[in-house]
């Protein structure tokens, strides 16, 4: 299969086929870059045959998600990783196939597989630089127990915040684990959004959702501020930034505890690594 052009800088953006992550397709596209982008629907984008490929996968099946992450990197160089694919928790508990609760899973633990697979392919070979959405209700968030929480203490909030401090602190775990390398990293806080990621809630939420949408803030807007933190060379590797391109703090967590929580992550993906 044809790789993509070697002239130009090329972005993978996860959940890119709506919502926030179809503004940052469209957007990196507008001004060069040859975008791909995974996601589980249908995608076409009219005049951009040539510098868009979509892979549709669901970040709920972990080989899946790690054969698409091998094919994209036999495919193309990449040099650039936004890690936008994400779901509000659903009402009642849902394992994935995997056996994983189904937001732990989709929003952090195959994006954790995605980003080691392709730092294998390319780390030692390519500067990377890679950047993830995170969500204003981070600092509610915890991680010691996500793997042993069972339905009968299932939270949907509790759920979404854990997994969305979890992509925070894999930028701060890789900022620190890569940091003699061309890998950096950050996440972004995009605060209150239009989004569409509340696919699996009740009829009632994603009619009301509908209703307050106009009044939030655009995606389009979110996606043109988390680029322009990642084309300025000078933003902080490994932090946290809000929609005014500011740091925010991250808990006082020690890199000690991050770091044994990522290698118990790294013991459940090796098996889907496969080199």
């Amino acid at each position: 299969m044809q790789k993509s052009s070697s002239d130009l800088q090329i972005v993978l953006v996860t959940g890119g086929t709506s919502g926030l992550g179809l503004e940052i397709v469209k957007l990196f596209l507008q001004r060069g870059y040859y975008v791909v982008a995974t996601g589980r629907q249908s995608l076409i984008l009219p005049g951009y045959e040539e510098r868009f490929r979509l892979y549709r996968v669901d970040f709920s099946d972990l080989k899946k998600t790690a054969d698409t992450a091998k094919e994209i990197c036999g495919n193309h160089n990449i040099d650039i990783i936004i890690n936008n694919a994400g779901v509000l928790s659903p009402p009642v508990y849902t394992p994935t196939k995997n056996g994983f609760e189904y937001t732990l899973q989709v929003n952090f633990l195959s994006h954790f597989l995605l980003n080691e697979i392709i730092i294998r392919r390319f780390g030692n070979t390519r500067p990377l630089m890679v950047a993830s959405v995170t969500s204003l209700v981070y600092k509610l968030g915890k991680f010691e127990s996500v793997f042993t929480r069972e339905a009968a203490n299932y939270n949907p909030l509790r759920s979404y915040s854990d997994s969305k401090l979890l992509m925070a602190l894999m930028c701060r775990y890789m900022a620190e684990k890569y940091h003699d390398t061309g890998i950096r990293c950050f996440s972004l806080d995009p605060g209150v959004f239009s989004s569409s990621i509340y696919r699996m809630q009740s009829p009632l939420f994603r009619f009301l959702y509908r209703i307050a949408a106009p009044f939030m803030r655009k995606p389009s807007s979110v996606a043109a501020i988390l680029a322009d933190i990642l084309t300025n060379s000078q933003f902080s590797n490994g932090a946290v930034y809000n929609i005014r391109k500011r740091i925010k703090p991250l808990k006082e967590i020690s890199m000690t505890s991050v770091e044994d929580f990522m290698e118990r992550c790294y013991r459940i993906v090796i098996s889907y690594i496969g080199f």
